[in-house]
């Protein structure tokens, strides 16, 4: 390649937790006092990078984020954010019984506001 090519690279979405992460995340016995001192260290690690990199627009690679719809549903009121609304899925496979769904959260259960 010759001199004074320019590269492009865009960044869209998370970057890979790292495994110290997933494994606070994983354990029942970690407060989330340490969850969050356990992600401050590992986000200051990829800010850190990017800046050694020469980035100049940084992300925290969304590491504190808990799904793809985290960050909508913390920034408004309205949805059913604890998962108390008991569901099921009914499909061709199960009979069309209705199989229990582990924690399903974000069902709208009043008018959506925004908080945030």
């Amino acid at each position: 390649m010759g001199s004074g090519v320019i590269y492009r690279a865009d960044h869209v979405g998370s970057l890979l937790r790292p495994q110290e992460v997933l494994a606070a995340r994983a354990d029942p016995k970690t407060t989330p006092e340490r969850l969050e001192a356990i992600e401050n260290q590992h986000i200051l690690r990829v800010l850190q990078r990017q800046k050694d990199l020469g980035f100049r627009i940084f992300t925290d690679g969304e590491l504190r984020r808990q799904g793809f719809m985290s960050d909508f549903n913390d920034s408004v009121e309205g949805l059913d954010n604890d998962g108390s609304i008991a569901r099921a899925w009914k499909s061709s496979e199960t009979g069309g019984a209705g199989a229990a769904v582990a924690r399903l959260t974000g069902v709208v259960v009043s008018r959506i506001r925004q908080k945030k």
